[in-house]
């Protein structure tokens, strides 16, 4: 331990320490049984002038789909176009062998929106920012 220090550092760490520690990580993944690859699936909504008015990325790792990020444009907002993206992740995830489909939302933003696709409440963290809360969705997948 005595050749052992500990470096603080503002932000992530530099492109080849972040390298070491993601394969290491990986490793320790694989000697489980379980190798890791992700790969990432977005799609946009964009108007005649490619302007982006909306997106969904999700990620595929082990049989589930994590939605990352769904955003839709104020001004395209109550239009079904957040349903028609996640209906086309999801049938994207399905095609893929996906079972599982999940994500996370704070109360401000859409829980309401997942429950009334499906999507099941499985975790919340209360007061979390304050006077709020941070809720895990989850959908079985057919």
């Amino acid at each position: 331990m005595d050749n052992l220090k500990l470096e603080v550092i503002k932000g992530e760490p530099c492109p080849e320490d972040k390298k070491v520690m993601v394969e290491g990580m990986l490793a320790y993944h694989k000697s489980k049984g379980h190798i890791r690859k992700d790969e990432f699936y977005s799609i946009l909504l964009k108007n005649n002038d490619k302007k982006l008015l909306g997106t969904i990325i999700v990620s595929f790792r082990w049989g589930g789909m994590h939605i990352q990020t769904l955003w839709i444009d104020e001004t395209e907002r109550n239009h079904g176009w957040g349903k028609k993206l996640m209906q086309m992740a999801e049938a994207e995830a399905i095609k893929r062998g996906c079972t599982l489909a999940y994500t996370d939302t704070y109360t401000w933003q859409a829980p309401t929106f997942y429950e009334k696709l499906g999507y099941e409440l499985y975790g919340k963290l209360e007061d979390f920012p304050k006077g709020n809360s941070l809720s895990y969705y989850c959908k079985k997948l057919p």
